[in-house]
């Protein structure tokens, strides 16, 4: 039996952009080592991005994000702003 080839990449069929799904694999396979490399896997992990919001010349707020998911959704609600604004 000939079966075609697959297509369609893991990440477009589960839905989301290829960063997401990465970062969400890596996430998966720093808990399934050993508790010395998890730790160690773990502190690499962590993200801090600060985003500023400018007006003026100057920094009208900043929010602080440690989770990239938290960063999602940031980027969500701001870009559904932006259409509002249309």
């Amino acid at each position: 039996v000939c079966l075609p080839p697959l297509t369609t990449s893991m990440w477009r069929a589960a839905g989301v952009s290829y960063l997401r799904y990465s970062n969400e694999m890596a996430a998966i396979l720093r808990q399934c080592l050993k508790d010395p490399y998890r730790d160690q896997a773990v502190q690499r992990s962590v993200t801090h991005m600060v985003e500023k919001t400018w007006s003026n010349g100057a920094v009208q707020s900043k929010v602080l994000i440690d989770d990239v998911s938290k960063g999602f959704e940031v980027a969500r609600s701001g870009a559904a702003a932006a259409e509002g604004k249309k």
